[in-house]
């Protein structure tokens, strides 16, 4: 996958006006100068379709208004030629590190998982892999599924206590099946889904797919939106060769993309993820990053 890291740059350039582009592997480095200016964007635009670019990253200073405005202009561009950038949000990694961002948490409240009980729900996605419920089922006193998809959860319920002998729970009593649920792994669902769910008040909700607010009147629980990471220096010397300002989650979903890791096995994901020693360093709420007293107070 062919990837550009998008930056700002500070000042006029001779050659490409507005734009500076350089090679960084089988990737490209691109500057944007004056990037108020249409004829800019345009141009931008232009080398993104002729480089063949497959997805982006931009910097921290062009997220917002600016990424907007280029989102909108490939896709109006899109239905021509039929094709599809992915603009890199960090999200993706989010979901491969949902178990250890809950891991994160329970070792800020000091509480063992083997006596813990989670919740994930999830809606019916037809290529959703399963397969990133083994952490959870092995490693948690119960892991509780609450899913529309009833049919094929019923199935893996019941090959799991035949097979292994391990029980889980499969439910989707919208007003009991996550009342009393304190940890709560939003697999994929929005936030209008996730409101017709009675949940707990003190429930601390991870949301791995899309940024939601849980809000109802009386909820005093927290919500897990984002996340920033630690890596090792090999990563983090090979990063700092953009000259950039971005954000870490990004860049290294950027390298799994890159090295095509999104089509192979949620288990060889995660294997991957554990060698290159990626740790959870900070969470982020509706508010910002969320103190770990914030996570202490919620220990009942």
């Amino acid at each position: 996958m062919v990837i550009a890291y998008i930056k700002e740059g500070k000042s006029a350039k001779k050659f490409f006006p507005g734009i500076e582009i350089q090679g960084w592997g089988n990737n490209y480095v691109i500057t944007v100068f004056n990037k108020e200016k249409n004829r800019v964007k345009k141009r931008l635009v232009k080398y993104i379709r002729k480089l063949k670019i497959e997805a982006i990253v931009f910097s921290k200073e062009l997220e917002g208004e600016f990424k907007e405005e280029i989102c909108d202009l490939l896709f109006v561009e899109e239905q021509d030629d039929k094709i599809k950038i992915k603009m890199i949000n960090g999200k993706k990694l989010m979901e491969y590190m949902q178990f250890d961002i809950l891991k994160y948490i329970l070792d800020k409240q000091t509480c063992d998982m083997k006596q813990t009980d989670v919740y994930l729900i999830l809606k019916k996605e037809e290529n959703l892999d399963l397969n990133f419920l083994k952490k959870f089922i092995e490693n948690f006193r119960m892991t509780n599924i609450v899913t529309n998809d009833m049919q094929r959860l019923k199935n893996v319920q019941e090959n799991l206590l035949e097979n292994e002998g391990i029980l889980i729970a499969v439910s989707n009593n919208k007003k009991k099946a996550l009342k009393r649920a304190k940890y709560i792994i939003n697999v994929n669902l929005n936030k209008e889904k996730l409101e017709k769910y009675n949940i707990n008040r003190e429930a601390i909700i991870i949301n791995a797919k899309e940024n939601v607010k849980y809000d109802a009147p009386c909820f005093a629980g927290i919500n897990v939106n984002y996340f920033n990471i630690q890596l090792p220096d090999e990563y983090m010397e090979t990063f700092d060769e953009l000259q950039g300002d971005f954000d870490l989650v990004k860049l290294y979903e950027s390298i799994l993309l890159s090295d095509n890791f999104h089509k192979r096995k949620i288990e060889d994901i995660e294997e991957r993820i554990d060698r290159d020693e990626v740790k959870v360093e900070k969470l982020i709420g509706n508010n910002g990053i969320i103190g770990e007293k914030e996570f202490c107070t919620h220990i009942k």
